[in-house]
């Protein structure tokens, strides 16, 4: 095993949050070399590897600040392919058996990993973030799989800001009306409303360009969430208003 650094132990105890980080992703601070083969983005160490390597789920949360990324108890090294966007990684590893649906503690797939990568991120790689997303859909992924709490990855795409994520996504059948578990959301809801998310600041022309995307696939204005809140009712800031008024959109 090799020694990293980018990886920090999460442990939400009051005695402390650093902990020791333990296996089958770390163990005293060193990575298994099927996850650091996986960082590389090195498919022949991968293809070394045995079907039990490529197999590991995590089972401990971990943050690898390299991406930035959480990994959740049961993601598998593709999950981790996935958000740092290491295409030859994940087409080796499903080459090598990994299950392309494969459901974390949070019941995300890979799919909801590769959505992630936004504008100001370190892995922001619009181009390599399609191929991606198309490479799992291709191994059978399910598309509008939603995690535990009724996100899909269309969702998580458009949250991320990313019209490459939201393309791929809906060019692959992703429905545009679906909606969260709890709040009963749609993407445009999200699409139209303040991300919160980091990495996303500035993206007004991003955001406008999604708007229109998911218009284009069937999403209406008039699509209300749980609460009986239409998306028209959630439009937010200056440049979407004047898009929407000078009928841009």
């Amino acid at each position: 095993m090799c020694y990293i650094t980018l990886v920090i132990r999460y442990c939400p105890v009051l005695t402390g949050l650093h902990c020791r980080i333990v296996s089958p992703f770390v163990h005293a601070l060193r990575v298994e070399p099927i996850f650091e083969a996986v960082l590389a983005n090195d498919p022949s160490r991968i293809a070394a590897g045995t079907s039990t390597a490529t197999a590991q789920r995590m089972d401990e949360d971990l943050f690898v600040a390299e991406l930035p990324h959480w990994l959740y108890r049961g993601d598998t090294p593709l999950h981790l392919a996935a958000a740092g966007l290491r295409c030859d990684a994940a087409r080796a590893l499903l080459a090598a058996g990994t299950p392309v649906d494969a459901v974390n503690r949070r019941g995300a797939t890979a799919l909801h990993y590769a959505c992630d990568p936004r504008p100001l991120s370190p892995t922001w790689d619009p181009a390599a973030q399609r191929s991606i997303i198309e490479l799992l859909v291709s191994a059978g992924a399910a598309v509008d799989r939603p995690d535990r709490g009724g996100v899909t990855p269309l969702h998580r795409a458009v949250r991320a800001r990313s019209p490459a994520a939201v393309a791929a996504l809906l060019s692959a059948g992703a429905d545009p009306r679906a909606a969260t578990g709890k709040a009963g959301s749609t993407a445009l809801h999200l699409a139209v409303a303040p991300t919160g998310a980091s990495g996303t600041a500035g993206a007004t022309d991003l955001q406008i360009e999604i708007v229109r995307m998911l218009l284009a696939a069937g999403a209406t204005l008039a699509d209300v969430d749980r609460h009986g809140v239409a998306v028209a009712d959630r439009i937010q800031g200056q440049a979407l208003r004047q898009a929407l008024a000078a009928g841009q959109l």
